[in-house]
């Protein structure tokens, strides 16, 4: 029987052997997944390899082929982590609490499920819709940044959840997305969003030519870059800008450092530079690391609107930040 061992780690360089591995493998019968070489686990990587997991029994069970699990029901601290942020449910081992069952605590954020709040434009006011989204992360902010206070950091973590969700909600055509983080002691922090919908090269190829994934990712981080940038304004019913990646992916790149993937590629960002490779993922996700929080997150906020909407404008976008993009709060 073939069998495939999870990396040592999940962190953000660790996945793609593991990757390569389960599509090699996708459609051999017999196959032990074995989950006790697994020693450490970070929210992205966990979060990213949850999905391509899922994805991937998903698929063998519908096809009848046999998938045997060994070693998540070990006891280990990585693996009792797991159990409860509702990890192996989420692929689909069903142990441990399912997602959404654990409460979360001051420092962790479990796998959470965020479901797109209807909307109807001919009744309700998009204002509205915004509404249910931020009343959706409020809490998730609030646990990352480590207080209930109305901070610059709990302001920046809500804002970072709001837009790559609303993010989601707008173009990925899928009516779910899933977040975790956590908080260490050191106060770094580390935030994760992924979608299971059409990815970011279907989405921006409605307004721009999109020549492969590494394209539409970086295409996705300048301002004033969206679905909707050459669109008529009556489909763009979200009102939405193009700002958000761009906003986070600089914050990121000055404080820590953010990935962003879709399809068969990824990007990170970390001290001002972008790297690209490959990662093949069915979706699109975003994870930041902030090694420290900026001290006045409004007043940054404005400042790299203004350099967007400039440079935005230079590569003849007209498009300026939207109302909610420039919502710290």
């Amino acid at each position: 029987m073939k069998k495939i061992y999870f990396p040592s780690r999940f962190d953000r360089d660790t996945l793609s052997p593991f990757f390569d591995e389960l599509d090699r493998n996708l459609k051999v019968n017999k196959i032990c997944i074995d989950c006790t070489t697994l020693k450490y686990s970070c929210p992205t990587a966990m979060l990213i390899a949850g999905s391509k997991i899922r994805e991937w029994i998903a698929y063998r069970r519908e096809n009848k082929l046999t998938t045997h699990k060994l070693g998540h029901d070990t006891i280990s601290n990585v693996h009792s982590y797991l159990r409860h942020l509702g990890f192996f449910d989420f692929i689909g081992m069903g142990i441990g609490n399912k997602v959404g069952q654990a409460q979360g605590s001051s420092t962790y954020l479990p796998i959470t499920k965020i479901s797109k709040p209807n909307f109807d434009e001919s009744t309700q006011n998009i204002s509205e819709w915004y509404e249910d989204i931020m009343s959706a992360v409020r809490g998730l902010a609030r646990v990352v940044s480590g207080t209930f206070e109305d901070t610059e950091e709990n302001r920046l973590y809500n804002y970072a959840f709001r837009e790559i969700v609303r993010n989601v909600f707008e173009h990925s055509e899928t009516d779910d997305c899933y977040v975790c983080g956590q908080r260490w002691e050191n106060g770094h922090v580390e935030i994760a969003v992924i979608d299971e919908g059409i990815g970011i090269a279907n989405s921006l190829s409605n307004s721009f030519e999109i020549t492969n994934d590494e394209d539409a990712l970086l295409k996705a981080i300048k301002p004033g870059v969206s679905r909707t940038t050459k669109l008529d304004g009556s489909l763009n019913i979200y009102d939405n800008s193009g700002f958000g990646l761009y906003i986070l992916s600089e914050i990121s790149t000055s404080f820590g450092w953010f990935v962003l993937g879709s399809g068969k590629s990824r990007i990170i960002g970390y001290k001002r530079n972008i790297d690209a490779d490959g990662l093949n993922f069915k979706g699109t996700y975003f994870g930041m690391r902030l090694n420290s929080a900026p001290r006045q997150f409004s007043s940054l906020l404005d400042d790299i609107i203004s350099v967007g909407e400039e440079e935005s404008e230079a590569s003849g976008i007209t498009k300026k930040a939207s109302g909610m993009s420039k919502l710290a709060l």
